[in-house]
């Protein structure tokens, strides 16, 4: 099996505390993978290394089996990684598409098209069975539905492979299901997952 992400030997500290001690992790191509710890496992750290938000001390990154370095998440956005953060990036007071076409406006900034933005965010909403309303205000929306725009925010820069830190501690019982539906359309559209939780319940 071809391996979408491979850390080897990455190594982290901040100041006194080494938080990722020689972590190595492959994860395949077009697959579901959980990453199960403790909090304060370094799990989080580790992926957030392999989106450029953290440089490693040590190690290296692989995608799709080539040595990358990624340094900043534009790197890992340009080798078609995403992430959704524990805690979403989003602005309240603007609209769906508004958030997700931020540092991603087609045409550049001074020509956006928000329709042909919109346009294509429904069509993603509509391949995943997502259900965002592009037009939408966030404030507007329940947590589970933020998060479906964070994931939208994700596949609308291509991502390949999504990186979700513990994306279930903020949903319903009914939400998390709906959650793990989407997922696997995911990964039967190609994508490739990597879920950061410390809830060995939910994966097995």
């Amino acid at each position: 099996m071809p391996f979408m992400l491979e850390l080897r030997d990455i190594t982290k500290r901040f100041g006194d505390v080494l938080a990722n001690d020689g972590v190595s992790i492959t994860v395949g191509a077009g697959t579901i993978h959980a990453i199960v710890g403790e909090n304060g496992a370094g799990k989080s750290t580790a992926m957030r290394i392999a989106y450029g938000f953290y440089t490693a001390d040590g190690g290296e990154i692989l995608i799709d089996n080539e040595v990358r370095r990624i340094a900043t998440p534009h790197d890992a956005i340009a080798l078609g990684v995403g992430m959704v953060h524990q805690h979403f990036m989003l602005v309240e007071t603007m609209t769906v598409a508004e958030n997700i076409v931020l540092g991603a406006e087609p045409g550049g900034a001074v020509s956006l098209d928000l329709n042909q933005a919109a346009a294509r965010i429904r069509a993603l909403s509509e391949e995943f069975k997502l259900s965002v309303d592009p037009g939408a205000t966030i404030e507007s929306l329940s947590v589970g539905q933020q998060q479906r725009v964070e994931l939208l925010k994700a596949l609308y820069r291509d991502a390949r492979l999504l990186i979700l830190d513990e994306p279930t501690a903020v949903l319903t019982p009914q939400e998390v299901e709906e959650f793990f539906a989407i997922l696997r359309r995911m990964r039967e559209g190609g994508k490739t997952i990597v879920i950061i939780t410390h809830k060995l319940s939910e994966v097995l």
